[in-house]
């Protein structure tokens, strides 16, 4: 990690500003003749560093990451803008919600980020350490899939296609507001869960190739995004799959399709879930009964309502409010 850390001192000299530290981690600030940004490096164990690069550039800005010694792989994710990359000569293009995933050992990779255009990024970047073992929830070892999936005989960079689920579980770390050992835990946690959406990514597109694809563009993503975030703000709302499909312009198998990619759900069952989020909020924050906290988030009738709230939450609405109200009592 100490790497990545005097890359920031480097960036440093280049950009101006200051360096400072929050529980582990540096953070470059800079606001000056250069635009305005700020790159912050996260110490994580086992061989993984992640850096968040959130830069908007009044000229264009070359950076090089290196390859270590040891076999290593970069994940390079656009939120937001576009970067050129360079790699043996060779420079490709990586547009917003792509991954570039590049690997091997002792070589440098150029990175360009062009004036004039906001450059959101965030990389991970996996080394091969026998010292250290990597492992999923499953107990598999992280490593090897990963290697398997993404450094082959050339080393040649592989450009994933649109995915705006990884970009959701990128901006999940940025909203982390915890402290301490639990912020690392929980960063560790989102950094190999989008390790594994990558592995699982690849395999998709490597699946798809030569094939009409179905995966939805860019453009069709982040209308889908929006309907997301739509909902999550509103969720007591009356949507339908044919009003959102207006509202959004996309088709309602487009709709469909794309809320399967991004929430692993149709709509009505998201706009449902979200429904019981809400209701157990108001539940633990309100002084409103299960019959008002029912129908001010959109429900009509309280008999299905108290059946999908127990299937999720493994008790009836009126022992939860009961339990929440013996706490508040106690303390």
């Amino acid at each position: 990690m100490q790497v990545v850390h005097n890359q920031l001192s480097y960036f440093n000299n280049i950009l101006g500003g200051s360096i400072s530290s929050f529980e582990g981690d540096r953070i470059l600030q800079y606001d000056n003749e250069k635009g305005t940004g700020r790159i912050q490096t996260v110490s994580l164990n086992s061989g993984i560093s992640y850096s968040e690069y959130d830069l908007d550039l009044v000229e264009d800005f070359n950076f090089d990451l290196k390859l270590d010694e040891n076999r290593s792989l970069y994940f390079i994710y656009c939120l937001e803008g576009n970067f050129n990359f360079t790699k043996g000569g060779e420079i490709s293009k990586v547009e917003a919600l792509q991954t570039v995933v590049v690997g091997g050992s002792n070589e440098i990779i150029n990175i360009k980020l062009r004036k004039g255009t906001k450059s959101n990024l965030s990389v991970i970047k996996v080394t091969q350490d026998s010292e250290h073992s990597v492992k999923n929830n499953d107990g598999s070892e992280l490593y090897d899939q990963l290697f398997t999936s993404f450094l082959n005989e050339d080393n040649s960079a592989h450009i994933g296609t649109f995915n705006l689920k990884i970009k959701e579980q990128l901006l999940q770390i940025r909203a982390i507001t915890q402290k301490g050992l639990v912020r690392k835990l929980l960063i560790e946690g989102i950094v190999n869960f989008t390790l594994a959406l990558e592995i699982l990514h690849c395999k998709q597109d490597i699946e798809s190739e030569g094939q009409v694809s179905t995966l939805l563009t860019k453009k069709e993503l982040l209308r889908i995004e929006e309907a997301v975030n739509a909902i999550k703000r509103k969720p007591e709302f009356p949507y339908t799959v044919t009003d959102l499909s207006k509202e959004y312009g996309l088709s309602p198998t487009k709709l469909q399709e794309g809320f399967k990619v991004m929430e692993g759900t149709t709509v009505t069952n998201f706009i449902r879930n979200e429904r019981l989020i809400l209701a157990e909020e108001l539940i633990q924050t309100s002084d409103m009964n299960i019959s008002e906290i029912v129908y001010s988030i959109g429900f009509t009738s309280r008999s299905y309502f108290s059946k999908i709230f127990r299937n999720k939450y493994k008790c009836t609405p009126k022992t939860y409010l009961m339990n929440i109200r013996k706490v508040s009592l106690s303390a």
